[in-house]
């Protein structure tokens, strides 16, 4: 019985690796992992003097070992960033959500940093669905209206009601026109993670719009962004 391994040598060495690449975690967060040899590799954290550490886990392979630590690294970060600030008492999804664009995606991205930091080929195939991912956190998102099937023939009929009042010097200070400010805002949020391709050419086509270029014309270009992209190369 005290002859028996639990960890193969390959294992036992890309954990080793995987360990080695998180190397800075420990210098920030209270934990350790350790190679405990045939047992596998154990991470001890929460130290208590003089009575020891509070929580041990063992890990025989190193794809487990690579996502536990990942995710404490990203907590370490989120908890960073949400301190002294009203997220500190959200939970990790939703600070992750709270975060601008920009800011994700450099946190995200170090997922794939750490796992060629390890060396191991592949490590990423290995590794169980990412919970922090960009997708998972699209999903995780809760819009205040279905944006997928929000009638904007609402809008328009009450836009073009607007305008015609302006046009016979009716008063209206803040028209209701079906959808606020801050509804519109989070429609191209929805937009932008959803339906990129489609969020780029509205975009265009309103840059387009505000510099003068004709509706069909700026319609024509933001359909068509690359013939725009050449004939601005030649000016």
């Amino acid at each position: 019985m005290y002859k028996r391994r639990y960890i193969t040598d390959e294992e036992k060495t890309n954990c080793q690796k995987v360990a080695d690449a998180f190397a800075e975690l420990y210098e920030n967060k209270d934990l350790i992992v350790l190679n405990a040899g045939k047992y596998g590799f154990v991470k001890l954290q929460y130290f208590k003097f003089p009575f020891g550490f509070d929580d041990a886990d063992i890990f025989y392979d190193s794809r487990s070992l690579f996502d536990e630590l990942w995710v404490e690294w990203l907590d370490t970060q989120l908890l960073n960033i949400a301190s002294g600030t009203p997220m500190e008492e959200m939970d990790y999804a939703d600070i992750l959500k709270c975060l601008p664009e920009e800011k994700r995606k450099e946190l995200l991205d170090m997922r794939l940093s750490f796992a060629e930091k390890t060396g191991i080929e592949g490590i990423l195939e290995k590794c169980k669905p990412d919970l922090w991912s960009e997708e998972f956190v699209k999903t995780t998102k809760v819009w205040s209206r279905d944006w997928e099937h929000f009638d904007w023939e609402q809008v328009r009929e009450k836009l073009c009601g607007s305008e015609a009042d302006r046009r016979e010097g009716k008063a209206a200070d803040k028209p209701d026109i079906g959808i606020s400010l801050d509804e519109l805002k989070e429609y191209f949020e929805w937009l932008y993670d959803t339906q990129p391709e489609l969020y780029f050419k509205v975009i265009l086509y309103m840059a387009l719009a505000k510099a003068g270029v004709p509706h069909e014309e700026a319609q024509a270009w933001a359909n068509h962004p690359k013939e725009l992209e050449d004939v601005l190369k030649d000016l």
